[in-house]
């Protein structure tokens, strides 16, 4: 079982919040009012917060796999 499309979305997924992070920072500057600080709070800052719990659950999820396919196939050899 592969399960590359698991790590390949979350690159993906890493790539985007990149994107949106360095936008983000890019527009910092020009728009500094309380619309662009209520939005980092409640909506930007959010976002990666969770980005990041997803991220760090697919790489342990990853890891499983890994394992469990390393095992499965052990398995099978003898």
């Amino acid at each position: 079982m592969k399960h590359g499309g698991l790590t390949d979305g979350a690159g993906q997924l890493k790539m985007a919040a990149d994107k949106l992070e360095e936008a983000w920072e890019a527009a910092r500057p020009s728009w500094d009012d309380i619309v662009s600080r209520t939005m980092e709070a409640e909506q930007i800052k959010p976002l990666f917060d969770q980005l990041q719990s997803t991220l760090d659950a697919v790489s342990r999820l990853s890891v499983t796999l890994s394992a469990a396919c390393r095992e499965c196939e052990d398995e099978r050899g003898t």
